[in-house]
């Protein structure tokens, strides 16, 4: 990443651009970090309140419930492990939103399936799922680029997510899922951090707008900060 970004500021490009696709605002969800009921619930209320539209909570939080109750459009609920129906029940029994699952293997269900991959075999593997879903901290920047590429050239959507990592790393997925223009992404994973070597505060929506990976939020209420 740090090459790609070197390259895109010496000839003056947004990373997205570099990359092969062009500055543009792309839309975040919100992680929900907080396992606990009531800590899980006032993290996404926080969230919700600043402008987030869709919301990533793992299936086995105890907030799960009250955070999909919340009024969020599109919640991605995530199975860190073999998949249930239990959980998804639960969401539709509080929430009318639409449902996105994040899992780490295929499973038969009515709602749009992103299974977590690792390599080309992973993709290659896959039979029903709408699409794929890409850690960059997980399995890298580039290989994230080349992952997305080859997931686009077989006709799956993407997810780009960040887990907990500083604003540095977070920019970059920005740019990553601008220029794989990913259905979903989650820009969310530095919020999880009490400090950290740049300030990007609470950014439901992210301008593209270079040099390398630079990026523009709108100042949000809690005057967090605005990304340079």
């Amino acid at each position: 990443m740090a090459v790609m970004d070197a390259e895109a500021r010496s000839q003056g490009l947004p990373l997205a651009e570099l990359l092969g696709g062009e500055p543009r605002t792309v839309e975040s969800a919100c992680s929900v970090h907080e396992l606990g009921k009531h800590g899980a619930l006032r993290e996404a209320r926080d969230n919700l309140s600043v402008g987030y539209t869709v919301v990533r909570v793992r299936a086995d939080s105890a907030g799960l419930s009250s955070v999909s109750a919340l009024d969020f459009e599109t919640v991605l609920l995530e199975f860190t492990d073999r998949p249930s129906e239990r959980a998804l029940e639960e969401v539709r029994s509080v929430s009318d939103a639409e449902i996105v699952v994040i899992s780490p293997e295929e499973f038969d269900a009515e709602v749009p399936i992103y299974v977590r991959v690792t390599s080309e075999e992973d993709i290659h593997g896959l039979g029903s799922a709408e699409g794929v879903a890409l850690s960059v901290q997980e399995v890298g920047f580039l290989d994230a680029v080349l992952l997305g590429r080859k997931a686009r050239e077989l006709g799956f959507k993407i997810i780009v997510l960040t887990e907990v990592e500083s604003a540095v790393s977070v920019k970059a997925a920005a740019h990553l899922a601008g220029a794989l223009r990913a259905e979903y992404c989650d820009l969310s994973g530095h919020l999880a951090l009490y400090e950290d070597l740049e300030s990007l505060g609470y950014a439901p929506e992210v301008e593209l707008t270079g040099p390398g990976r630079e990026v523009r939020v709108n100042h949000d209420p809690y005057e967090l900060a605005e990304a340079p």
